[in-house]
Formats: C-alpha cells, structure tokens, sequence
C-alpha cells in the first residue's frame, strides 16, 4: 500500500467533549487518502474511547507522554 500523502496528526489530552467532532470534520479527508493520526498524552476522561469509536476501522490513536511535542513526534514517527 502507498504511503498516504497527507498525514494529519492530532495531539489530545482530555478532549472528550469534542474529539468526535474534529474527527469527523476530517472525515472527508480520510475518504480522500489522509491518514489521521490521534495521539493521546494521558487522557483522564473518555477521549481515547470516543476517538476509537470514530477512528476505526482504519485510523490510528497512539499514546504518548503528555507534552505537545513528544505527541507530535510520536505521530510524526508513525506517519
């Protein structure tokens, strides 16, 4: 499979209220080759759940250490 041309990496702590919506806003994205690429720092409420639930069946969720730039690297190492 070709690397995807585009790679989006979102990193979160404690977005529950409104990880589905962002998601889903990408939605077209993905339909379109993007890769999304979640990575969570620590999350304490639903937002690793809620991001599954809207990843799958094809989209990636990472756990990181908390810190925007270790989340970024992780996504980035990933992608």
């Amino acid at each position: 499979m070709p690397a995807p041309a585009l790679s989006i990496i979102l990193p979160v702590r404690n977005e529950a209220a409104g990880i589905v919506a962002t998601l889903q806003a990408l939605a077209p994205l993905r339909a379109r080759g993007a890769q999304v690429i979640v990575v969570d720092g620590g999350s304490n409420d639903e937002t690793v759940t809620r991001a599954q639930s809207v990843l799958a069946p094809d989209g990636q969720l990472l756990q990181s250490p908390a810190g925007r730039a270790l989340q970024m690297n992780a996504g980035a190492q990933q992608a």
